[in-house]
């Protein structure tokens, strides 16, 4: 009990000014502070550790809002651009609800390559019409000027500055080396590489690029080869930045940001029928809001609103063709196969991005201690189950293999994702031409007023929605006068982000050093959770130790150490706990895939840590055995999903998950 003889007592921030506050002295910035003022838990020096206070209102609190209230507007779909709708909403003054079929981020946004980033292959594109190209004359028989890939690029690093800005806690510079083999390839490559810097302009928010020759480039990134395949030696790499995230716990941020600006938002409710005043084609048919299933108590809701915004992804045109059963469907899946390999694979601060055979580009990158490698571009199907196929494992192990000099195989995959890229079929596009797709996100309105946002990505998920709510007030003129101020979220920051700079200056390493000095936590683990929490992760230690019993953390023969759910993830044990009750966390999956993140990082040490997640969360919500079963069950077939496919002999010998992963 040390820390209490060194420390003061409990300090907090509240109502949306989440951080820690380091000062010269002990005297308190009265308008930072709520009204009942803060106690101070004091550190070294006598600078005080104030602590976030804000927790979001109960799911049970947020449903009642949706039973009681009507709202202006409802939208439909938790991923990042649904979240982001949400957010903007609220901060111009409408009243809004959000419901989510499963959980937030648990489709596409959290299957992404975690880029934040401008596009370098249509900056590409923008200039040939061929990529890669085969010689100085292939580049010259290729030469076009297509200005709206330009401008998608323009588009998309305007965005990314807001991004790495809005989360600084979370999103970092990542540096990517584009290996150059031919001399001819260099000035290519260098005005490329200005190019994009010019292009973000003024708000570049990353290094500039830069060329490195081929002695520093291998000094760098030891594994990658010397020579490629046609025996042509590294000449040298081009160096490019882009951000980096961990996507769904910045669509969590989203949401409880939203959450924290009064709009209600609620996951594991399913749309059952949306609710319309007259019928399609009859004059005067609107939307007005939805009947939804709480698909946690199996309790149906009818939600009023008076506009509905549908933002389920690939999903958009179930809701459509509800609310239009006219209306023509713009949705293509594109699935997307990631690999996660072991953190050897590539350097701590360095990625690797290339064109593959086929012209595609391969992204081989540092993320969460270990590596990602794709993605790729395949047909597919429309699915809530997506994929890995052996097709794909192979062509992501064969470019990797083909740039990296230590050779990778299945046994070095640790799991196997696939996600449905929201592919849109252009609008204007005549209903045959199956090939017209919109490089663009699309802003789609139906009978009804039904408006749907479709396509994009996650780097432009914020000007998505800014444009979704535009149409939405546009065809709605009762929502014009209900709202307060014009769109703000191109100049917000997110929760945990330290917003009156008065909390930490924006300088989180200080958070990290509370976690370690006043905590007792490791290196490792401040780090992750100031890189995932931001202040927030100050309130997820004070929590931990103010729990009776001291449960997360154990004696060791010296200061009591914090309990990690494996020992080779820095994630806590008290992380469970802290995302059941302050981040809508209802099932293990929850947690596993969308909150610590591990089933997407390591399949077999996610199996291995299932029993306690279950313990946690049984003893946490109060679930009976039957519940806990089901519940394991859920956990195991979403495992199977995060891992490599079956091969012949799997199927031969009928080998479960455990057996699949010994061999």
């Amino acid at each position: 009990m040390g820390w209490r003889r060194r420390l003061a007592g409990l300090g907090a921030l509240g109502a949306g000014a989440a951080g820690v506050l380091w000062a010269a002295d002990t005297r308190v910035i009265e308008d930072v502070l709520p009204p009942e003022g803060y106690p101070v838990r004091e550190v070294h020096h006598n600078r005080p550790v104030i602590h976030p206070t804000w927790t979001p209102p109960t799911r049970a609190a947020q449903l009642k809002a949706l039973k009681q209230e009507k709202f202006d507007v409802l939208v439909v779909g938790g991923g990042a651009t649904g979240s982001g709708v949400a957010l903007d909403c609220a901060t111009r003054g409408l009243k809004v609800a959000l419901i989510e079929r499963d959980d937030f981020a648990s489709g596409t946004s959290s299957r992404s390559t975690k880029l934040i980033h401008g596009g370098i292959r249509y900056l590409a594109q923008a200039f040939q019409t061929k990529i890669p190209p085969e010689s100085p004359m292939d580049v010259l028989r290729n030469l076009t000027f297509n200005p709206e890939y330009l401008r998608i690029v323009s588009d998309d690093l305007h965005e990314r500055a807001f991004m790495i800005q809005s989360a600084p806690f979370m999103t970092r510079p990542v540096p990517m080396m584009i290996p150059l083999y031919r001399w001819w390839e260099l000035p290519i490559m260098r005005v490329t590489g200005l190019l994009y810097d010019v292009v973000a302009g003024r708000r570049r928010t990353v290094p500039p690029s830069t060329y490195i020759p081929a002695s520093e480039a291998l000094y760098q990134f030891p594994s990658l080869k010397p020579a490629d395949s046609k025996g042509d030696s590294l000449k040298g790499c081009l160096v490019v930045y882009d951000g980096q995230q961990n996507d769904t716990r910045m669509n969590i941020a989203i949401a409880l940001t939203a959450a924290q600006n009064s709009a209600t938002v609620v996951n594991h409710c399913e749309v059952t029928k949306l609710i319309m005043d007259g019928k399609p084609s009859d004059p005067g048919y609107s939307i007005r809001g939805a009947t939804v299933c709480d698909t946690m108590t199996g309790e149906v809701i009818d939600v009023r609103a008076d506009a509905v915004i549908n933002a389920c992804g690939v999903f958009s045109d179930r809701l459509r063709t509800m609310a239009d059963p006219k209306a023509t469907p713009i949705m293509i899946p594109g699935p997307g196969t990631h690999l996660i390999l072991p953190d050897y694979a590539s350097p701590d601060a360095m990625g690797l991005v290339w064109f593959t055979r086929d012209g595609r580009v391969l992204y081989l990158l540092p993320w969460e201690g270990s590596t990602i490698a794709g993605t790729t571009d395949s047909p597919g199907d429309l699915t809530f189950d997506p994929r890995a196929t052996e097709d794909d494992v192979r062509f992501i192990l064969a470019e990797v293999n083909r740039v990296l000099r230590d050779k990778l195989d299945r046994s070095s995959v640790r799991a196997a994702w696939c996600g449905l890229r929201p592919l849109v079929r252009d609008p204007t596009a005549e209903p045959s031409d199956t090939k017209k797709l919109s490089r663009h996100h699309v802003v789609d309105v139906v009978d009804g007023g039904f408006v749907t946002i479709a396509g994009g990505k996650w780097t432009t998920y914020r000007k998505m929605a800014e444009d979704a709510v535009d149409k939405a007030i546009e065809i709605h003129p009762n929502l014009a006068n209900r709202v307060t101020s014009d769109c703000v979220t191109s100049s917000m920051k997110l929760i945990g982000a330290d917003r009156g700079g008065r909390v930490c200056h924006r300088n989180f390493d200080r958070v990290a050093i509370a976690l370690r000095e006043v905590y007792g936590m490791d290196k490792d683990v401040a780090n992750h959770l100031v890189h995932n929490y931001g202040t927030r992760a100050l309130q997820l230690a004070e929590m931990a130790i103010s729990e009776p019993g001291d449960p997360f953390r154990i004696e060791s023969g010296g200061p009591r150490h914090w309990c990690r759910l494996s020992p080779q993830y820095p994630q806590l044990v008290a992380e469970v706990i802290f995302a059941v009750r302050y981040e809508y966390a209802e099932t293990v999956v929850d947690i596993i895939a969308r909150r610590t993140r591990l089933g997407f990082l390591d399949v077999k040490a996610t199996l291995e840590i299932l029993p306690r997640v279950l313990d946690l969360m049984q003893k946490e919500l109060g679930w009976s055995a039957d519940r806990r079963d089901a519940e394991q069950a859920d956990a195991r077939r979403f495992l199977e999903s995060m891992y490599l496919p079956m091969t012949e002999a799997d199927n031969e010998a009928t080998r479960n998950l455990e057996e699949r992963l010994l061999y």
